[in-house]
């Protein structure tokens, strides 16, 4: 949610204009950049990565070890992920990232877009933050 001043104009067009420069939510790889843990975001530096297709209604990409795929459902900022699936190789140095990253998947219920940037949110907290590639 933007909140404007109305004595600031340059704020709110700068704020209008990366608005409408807002990286698309469809067809662009976005990489993970932060996820929530013990209610924390916290940086991650994996080469975890979400695309979604709205002709498919589904979301893919890569956990760092594992390739994976969703079926999702959205309705304006309102996001769903179900059916979620995923190769089942192990990797130890990014497992416990790409099993939050999975599991957290599944609890998101909105996203917003802010210029390059993708937050997944689970009710009113950020859980998965991505930025595009």
């Amino acid at each position: 949610m933007s909140v404007f001043s109305s004595c600031c104009t340059t704020n709110q067009a700068k704020s209008n204009s990366q608005h409408e420069a807002a990286t698309p939510l469809y067809n662009t790889k976005w990489l993970l950049k932060k996820i929530s843990k013990a209610g924390t975001l916290q940086d991650v530096n994996t080469n975890a990565f979400i695309r979604f297709d709205k002709e498919k209604n589904s979301a893919g990409g890569n956990g760092s070890c594992n390739s994976f795929g969703s079926t999702t459902k959205i309705d304006g900022q309102s996001v769903n992920f179900s059916n979620t699936f995923s190769t089942k190789m192990f990797c130890h140095d990014v497992q416990s990232i790409e099993d939050s990253f999975f599991g957290l998947l599944e609890k998101v219920t909105r996203y917003e877009i802010s210029g390059n940037q993708l937050k997944l949110f689970q009710d009113n907290a950020v859980v998965l933050e991505f930025v595009s590639e």
